[in-house]
């Protein structure tokens, strides 16, 4: 059984996806924590040579944003953007004048307009010449929109819908962005979880709400603005992060070292630079030959990493030290085994090959803290290092 719980107190919120009771993606939003998706009337700060600027957007760090600079922007002016990361420790949200609205089927956007795209998870061309042609016929003038999986054998009814519900909220904004004093958020208007419109979808069989009232009649109004089918399935309960254990799950996905079934490990170590992620044989002596056995252990650990780069929310550049296999067709079973098992992450990562020592490199984008950097601080006896002077 699939759930989402969906926990509101008046300092955060808590947004989680359970499989058969088992923790798979958890979202914390501290009250005003996340921007991703806010669409903002900022005020320029300064503008930097080579098309950069620092934009007021109301938080502790101006954001910044590349734009051209041809368009006779000034410091001081008014720039309606669209935040598209989270600041971080050492800078300011990165926001972007390209605004986008997301919908569960497509994506409105103005840049480039009439443009359509669509989603390269379908890859029935057919289909995708149908969905291209029938919202590019539907798409009110001056807008483009990229299409996302979830129209696969969608009816033009449904998709004209949205479309029409999303132009609406965009003209919106941008009448409302003429008369704004910045810095002031545009939307969206209602305060629920960004994450909301990527991870509703139609195979979830239950919906958990903890919250006031006017949280679950919010929330409940946007899941089924989203997915209307979705209706029947929304409940309203108190607590319910802990009715379904998730917080010992989240404290366990703060753990450096991960058991694997077959009795090895995998520990997880986050820099600045990058994640390390190394595999090991551990308790795993195995029953047949040492070969089988560190194949075993490494397509376990592949399934077992993915988990974690999702559920931890992993990002930037990762480095995962598989055992080391000296036959060509281990390591090729391997790879097959983990960018089958990666296609389950919404973000697309980019992945090389295997290398001669068993190293695999990924790129995963960086949409919002790690989960580490969220609830966790550097101990104010090492500084991080995780070692003190003795």
């Amino acid at each position: 059984m699939k759930k989402l719980l969906i926990e509101h107190t008046e300092n955060q919120t808590r947004t989680a996806i359970t499989e058969n009771g088992k923790l798979t993606e958890i979202y914390i939003d501290k009250k005003d924590a996340s921007l991703v998706g806010n669409v903002i009337v900022g005020r320029i700060k300064t503008i930097m040579p080579g098309q950069f600027a620092f934009i007021d957007i109301g938080s502790n760090k101006n954001a910044f944003a590349n734009f051209n600079v041809s368009n006779n922007y000034k410091a001081g002016h008014p720039l309606l953007v669209q935040v598209q990361k989270d600041a971080t420790s050492s800078k300011g949200a990165y926001v972007s004048t390209d605004i986008s609205l997301k919908g569960w089927l497509v994506i409105l956007h103005k840049q480039p307009p009439g443009e359509v795209g669509v989603s390269h998870k379908i890859t029935d061309e057919k289909e995708s010449r149908r969905l291209k042609t029938l919202v590019r016929s539907i798409l009110p003038k001056g807008y483009g929109a990229i299409v996302r999986t979830n129209a696969q054998s969608c009816a033009q009814d449904a998709l004209e819908e949205e479309i029409n519900k999303l132009h609406q909220a965009y003209e919106e904004i941008l009448q409302r962005a003429q008369y704004a004093l910045p810095p002031v958020k545009l939307y969206p208007h209602i305060e629920i979880p960004s994450i909301l419109a990527d991870i509703v979808s139609e195979d979830l069989d239950e919906i958990h709400i903890s919250g006031s009232a006017e949280v679950f009649a919010t929330a409940s109004e946007y899941i089924t603005g989203l997915v209307p089918s979705l209706a029947g399935r929304i409940l309203n309960h108190e607590k319910v992060f802990d009715q379904n254990n998730i917080p010992k799950q989240i404290r366990n996905a703060l753990e450096k070292v991960v058991n694997l079934t077959c009795g090895g490990f995998i520990t997880i170590e986050e820099t600045e630079a990058c994640v390390v992620i190394d595999v090991n044989t551990g308790n795993n002596t195995g029953s047949q030959s040492y070969r089988q056995t560190v194949l075993n252990t490494n397509l376990e650990a592949a399934v077992v990493i993915v988990d974690q780069i999702i559920l931890r929310n992993l990002s930037g550049i990762i480095i995962i030290d598989f055992i080391d296999m000296s036959r060509q067709e281990d390591k090729a079973a391997l790879m097959a085994a983990f960018m089958q098992e990666a296609k389950r992450d919404r973000l697309n990562p980019e992945i090389l090959n295997i290398s001669q020592l068993g190293i695999v490199q990924m790129a995963r984008p960086k949409r919002r803290l790690s989960l580490s950097k969220i609830l966790e601080i550097n101990c104010p006896h090492c500084g991080g290092h995780g070692k003190v002077r003795n």
